[in-house]
């Protein structure tokens, strides 16, 4: 198994508004969020909000895949998916700033 993390900020004035996005998420659209990992090729997705002390806060995504995943064909088709779910999900989420790239696995392991 591989896997790694990304985060994006987000700005104090749009904390709320994405703590909003996020319950909308869990709420009505975890199946899209399913159905996307299947076909993307990932196993696990993680995200957190990270608040910090100036009001602002970090968004955290981990995600786990198949050892030897290549990352750049991952990215591809991660962005490449349309599907209903993105059309609901992306210029929502896009609206904060899409993460530029995800980052280079360092360290895998099995647990």
């Amino acid at each position: 198994m591989t896997s790694t993390a990304w985060t994006l900020p987000v700005p104090e004035n749009r904390v709320q508004e994405f703590r909003d996005l996020l319950t909308a998420l869990n709420r009505d659209h975890l199946s899209g969020l399913d159905a996307r990992a299947r076909e993307v090729g990932y196993h696990r997705e993680r995200m957190w909000l990270q608040p910090d002390d100036g009001g602002s806060a970090a968004f955290i995504v981990y995600l786990e895949f198949d050892e030897g995943v290549d990352l750049a064909a991952f990215s591809e088709r991660l962005l490449a998916y349309e599907s209903e779910f993105t059309r609901w999900w992306t210029p929502r989420f896009g609206s904060f700033g899409l993460p530029g790239a995800f980052g280079e696995p360092l360290l895998s392991w099995d647990a």
